[in-house]
């Protein structure tokens, strides 16, 4: 018969049945409730489905993003058959366009030709790219040798569109990103330092973020552009997007935090902590951070499809992201004119991705922040 003692070094040593630590509950708490909501579980498979697209873009890309092909220009999106004239195939094909001329306006127009069939191939060669600092050929869907696919038409210069959406919703997306994570950084530590510290501090730090809370970012993001020289590389331009936007948008940030940290210094846990001398930093890492983080991730959910339609606004407009950089807003440039959206529909195609990502991170967002207070409603 096993004694207190033994059956005590039997739970230690045995992981299976080793209690969870206060973290571990939590988490597995937070994931349980977040499976709950079907909606914010899809949105989850749709931003990682969307990352893994940006990050293996060229892999994924039937056609070289910046390759101009003059035969193709504005060639309408090719459809995947199995279907043909002959019945059923297993292999997936697309048929060809041929190109004719109206005599009086001389607009090109594009009819398919059913006959000829175009069949694709899986995990074939094609156009060379880097990735990792590797190169490859290998593609995931590519057309037999000669002939080229193009699932989302082409461009005004004959370059694939579903190639070019790939590579830009990648600049997209990281900008985004780029851009949250200075705002989540700076945002931070300067709401946690100034609610916790007060005095002078706080007052003097208040009116700073007061300060880039009403301040005008777009005229100024128009003024630095405007005053950019001609010559500036386009990974320049993208830096200093960066670099702006984040330098504006933490404020709000650390104003939501601050009153946060207002409010924990006071908890008893805290002012034991100062009581037995604890330092400021420790106090700050161990007791303030990990109590607003989770108020903090889901703010920044909701931070990065808003970055993302201020991109595609400002590329929209010819201010944002500059060629040979690709990025979503820069591709909807093209379809400014109303005779060519009229005229060539397809263009609008980024619009789609734009909002799957827009609505699937508001989505997730909106799980994450019903999930993060797991007690709240036993």
């Amino acid at each position: 018969m096993e004694t207190p003692m033994q059956t005590s070094n039997l739970i230690t040593q045995d992981p299976r049945r080793r209690p969870a630590s206060r973290d571990e509950r939590y988490l597995a708490l937070v994931w349980r409730r977040f499976k709950r909501n079907r909606l914010a579980l899809v949105s989850l498979g749709f931003i990682a489905l969307l990352l893994v697209l940006a990050l293996f873009a060229p892999f994924f890309s039937p056609q070289d993003p910046a390759a101009r092909n003059s035969n193709d220009i504005y060639l309408p999106p090719q459809g995947i058959h199995f279907f043909g004239d002959d019945g059923f195939s297993l292999r997936p094909f697309v048929h060809p366009f041929e190109i004719s001329f109206d005599p009086e306006t001389f607009e090109a127009s594009y009819v398919k030709d059913s006959s000829q069939k175009i069949y694709l191939r899986f995990f074939a060669e094609g156009w060379d790219y880097r990735l990792f600092g590797l190169n490859f050929s290998t593609h995931l869907v590519a057309a037999e040798p000669g002939y080229a696919v193009y699932f989302l038409g082409t461009d005004g210069l004959g370059r694939d569109n579903f190639s070019r959406i790939l590579h830009g919703m990648g600049v997209t997306l990281l900008m985004a990103g780029l851009i949250t994570s200075i705002c989540v950084v700076v945002g931070c530590l300067v709401g946690i330092a100034s609610g916790y510290f007060g005095g002078r501090f706080d007052l003097w730090t208040q009116r700073l973020v007061e300060l880039m809370l009403a301040f005008p970012e777009l005229p100024l993001y128009l003024a630095v552009i405007a005053i950019l020289p001609k010559t500036v590389s386009p990974q320049t331009t993208f830096v200093l997007f960066v670099l702006l936007l984040g330098s504006l948008k933490w404020a709000q940030l650390a104003r939501e935090v601050r009153g946060k940290a207002l409010v924990l210094r006071e908890m008893d846990y805290v002012k034991s902590a100062i009581a037995v001398g604890a330092s400021d930093g420790r106090i700050i890492v161990h007791h303030i951070l990990p109590n607003v983080l989770s108020h903090v991730i889901v703010v920044a959910t909701a931070m990065i499809p808003t970055f993302i339609l201020t991109e595609s606004f400002l590329s929209f407009l010819g201010v944002g992201i500059q060629p040979p950089m690709i990025s979503l807003g820069l591709l909807l440039n093209a379809a400014r004119d109303y005779q060519v959206l009229g005229s060539y529909p397809w263009l609008l195609s980024p619009v789609l991705f734009i909002l799957v990502a827009v609505l699937a991170f508001n989505a997730a967002g909106d799980g994450l922040r019903d999930a993060v207070d797991p007690y709240s409603n036993r």
